[in-house]
């Protein structure tokens, strides 16, 4: 069966501490839905705006919540290698799946395959490689990614390349030499596209909101109903379209506001978005959204 995975909000309450009720909310929809996982710290979950003692405690907490339950993907990723693994040692202490890793650029000249393969030798339970070059910039070859493909900790590979000649040739790569990597598509314009040809999930940064829609898809691929999964597909775009707006105005905002409206979060409060991003337009277009969908959403 395709795997899905959600990379989660974090929810902050309006004074930015962490709205710990509402993260309970998220996880246990998520749970009821079917996920086979959950990442946090990761881009949509706002890693680079907290400092070292809130990671930990949010590590811990979820943790709890979890419970081995499903899956919990901790992101380490730090604007350095030394920080991110540091980030890997205070989390050890702590119950969940694997890490996952995305190596920095802006901050940092080191050779990226040697900074991912620093990390899965150190590492004490399985790894997540975060291919995101839109984010970092950073390109591998095909031949690197044979190198890391091959080692004994990499578990998967979140691709949010939106490359589908990455796709594709990371899928023959796996399968000519016989590697077990799990391939997970993290673009979420193209998960039944990705399914469909083979990649093993999805690992997609509107999970917390559209877990129900995502299971969908994945299971209409399970079946070989094909037209199922793109009619689904659509429905999460429009979707998307309605939550973060065509242009991309309102990530993190729209989709909190959109998680605050059904009831499972306090606040829409983010720290990597301007607040005023949500207008009163906006505001009620996503109120459209989630009344246009709601049998879809729940």
């Amino acid at each position: 069966m395709k795997k899905v995975f959600s990379a989660t909000v974090t929810p902050l309450l309006e004074d930015g501490s962490l709205d710990r009720e509402g993260l309970r909310n998220i996880f246990e929809r998520n749970i009821r839905h079917g996920l086979d996982g959950i990442f946090i710290l990761g881009s949509m979950g706002e890693w680079g705006s907290f400092d070292d003692d809130f990671k930990e405690n949010l590590v811990a907490e979820c943790s709890a919540i979890i419970d081995g339950r499903i899956d919990l993907l901790a992101g380490i990723s730090a604007t350095s290698l030394g920080l991110s693994l540091k980030n890997m040692k205070r989390y050890a202490k702590y119950k969940f799946d694997s890490y996952i890793y995305m190596p920095p650029a802006k901050t940092s000249a080191l050779n990226p395959l040697k900074s991912i393969l620093t990390v899965l030798d150190q590492a004490d339970r399985p790894v997540y490689y975060y291919h995101c070059p839109p984010n970092n910039g950073i390109n591998l070859s095909l031949e690197q990614f044979a190198e890391i493909m091959a080692h004994p900790n990499l578990k998967g590979i979140k691709n949010s390349s939106s490359s589908m000649w990455l796709r594709r040739e990371l899928l023959l790569l796996r399968d000519d030499r016989g590697f077990k990597t799990l391939l997970l598509e993290g673009q979420e314009w193209a998960v039944d596209e990705a399914l469909t040809v083979g990649n093993d999930g999805m690992l997609c940064g509107m999970g917390a909101l559209i877990s129900k829609l995502m299971v969908g898809v994945a299971r209409a691929v399970d079946a070989g109903d094909t037209a199922g999964a793109v009619r689904l597909q659509n429905t999460m775009i429009r979707i998307f379209h309605g939550v973060y707006g065509k242009g991309l105005e309102t990530v993190w905002c729209g989709q909190k506001y959109a998680l605050a409206r059904l009831g499972l979060i306090q606040s829409a409060f983010t720290l990597v978005e301007d607040m005023d991003k949500l207008t009163a337009g906006r505001r009620r277009e996503i109120e459209q959204c989630l009344e246009q969908y709601k049998e879809e959403l729940d």
